[in-house]
């Protein structure tokens, strides 16, 4: 494949990703699961609808080429660093003490899928075509001003 088809490729998985997390987040929040059976030790299940709502708008920005982002996120820049980032939101999303075991059942099945996504991203930087990961590098470059 081209190098042209893989930044193509990489960028819809990106964009539908990121749609993707945004709506459980918004699920999450609508439905106020994270208040259902409620304990305090439970706590943190109050912050991953609201975290995965700024990952959404950070894979959202990365995808359309805010300059904020290649500056201050540049891990977000390499095949590596977006692995590992998904790697974690994999990690993120999974995590559902509360709710029926059908939400926990999704939030499971979309951590895999994430991880999953993370790991293709760690494979492409270290066996992918050389052409392909470094044209990517080469189009983040050109298109952010780095080097």
């Amino acid at each position: 494949m081209e190098t042209k088809t893989w930044i193509l490729i990489l960028r819809w998985v990106n964009i539908v990703a990121a749609v993707v997390i945004g709506a459980m987040g918004i699920y999450q929040l609508v439905t106020f699961q994270m208040f259902s059976d409620f304990h305090f030790y439970e706590i943190w299940s109050i912050f991953t609808p609201i975290y995965s709502l700024i990952f959404c708008g950070l894979l959202l920005a990365i995808e359309f080429k805010k300059d904020f982002i290649a500056e201050q996120f540049q891990f977000m820049m390499t095949c590596f660093g977006r692995g590992i980032f998904y790697i974690f939101l994999g990690s993120v999303v999974s995590y559902s003490p509360t709710g029926s075991s059908s939400q926990q059942v999704a939030g499971w099945i979309w951590g895999l899928t994430l991880w999953l996504v993370g790991i293709f991203y760690v494979v492409i930087h270290f066996v992918g075509p050389k052409s392909a990961t470094a044209g990517l590098r080469d189009a983040v470059s050109a298109e952010y001003g780095t080097a």
